[in-house]
């Protein structure tokens, strides 16, 4: 069988409606998972960058995920299950839910401050309430709600990053159409 060059937009699009519409959604939808994956991975750069990363589990539950696929669209999300993602990317108020107070770890403790038996809850001069281990070191600070400022890293990887995945995209239906023409 003799190599077909395809030159041109007009000549991959032919190519593309010559394949069967599973094919087409297929090939659609792979498309748009490559340039997805460009933004996501900008996503995880630019939370490294923030200084987001304290275990990397932001990091990695950033995920590419394929919504919508027929022979003539193809629709990629990228995003996270995190609970505690959104406030970082949109910023807001974190009230307790369960308790009185929210327990802001400051000192080498981690985790609810239950799981640390001995400390002992102080009255600053200032009137803020802190817990203190056994040598009188302040290990946590108790407050109603805390505001977290915006830091986002989806949106700013999608801004900065998608005329990249645009041609991530470009260069992936080329290579996946030229593909399956093969076959």
């Amino acid at each position: 069988m003799a190599e077909e060059v395809v030159i041109g937009k007009d000549a991959l699009i032919r190519k593309f409606r010559r394949m069967s519409e599973v094919s087409q959604g297929m090939t659609l939808a792979r498309t748009v998972q490559v340039g997805a994956m460009t933004i996501a991975n900008a996503a995880k750069t630019n939370i490294k960058d923030q200084g987001l990363i304290r275990t990397r589990a932001l990091s990695r539950s950033i995920h590419v995920e394929i919504s919508m696929q027929s022979s003539a669209v193809a629709i990629a999300e990228v995003g996270t299950n995190l609970e505690y993602a959104a406030i970082h990317e949109f910023g807001g108020t974190v009230k307790a839910k369960t308790a009185k107070y929210l327990a802001i770890p400051v000192g080498n403790y981690r985790g609810s401050p239950r799981k640390h038996p001995g400390l002992k809850l102080r009255k600053t001069a200032g009137g803020n309430l802190i817990m203190v281990d056994g040598s009188g070191r302040v290990q946590y600070v108790l407050k109603t709600s805390v505001t977290v400022p915006a830091q986002p890293y989806i949106r700013p990887a999608f801004d900065e990053h998608k005329q990249d995945a645009i041609d991530d995209m470009g260069k992936a239906f080329k290579s996946l159409i030229m593909k399956a023409a093969e076959t």
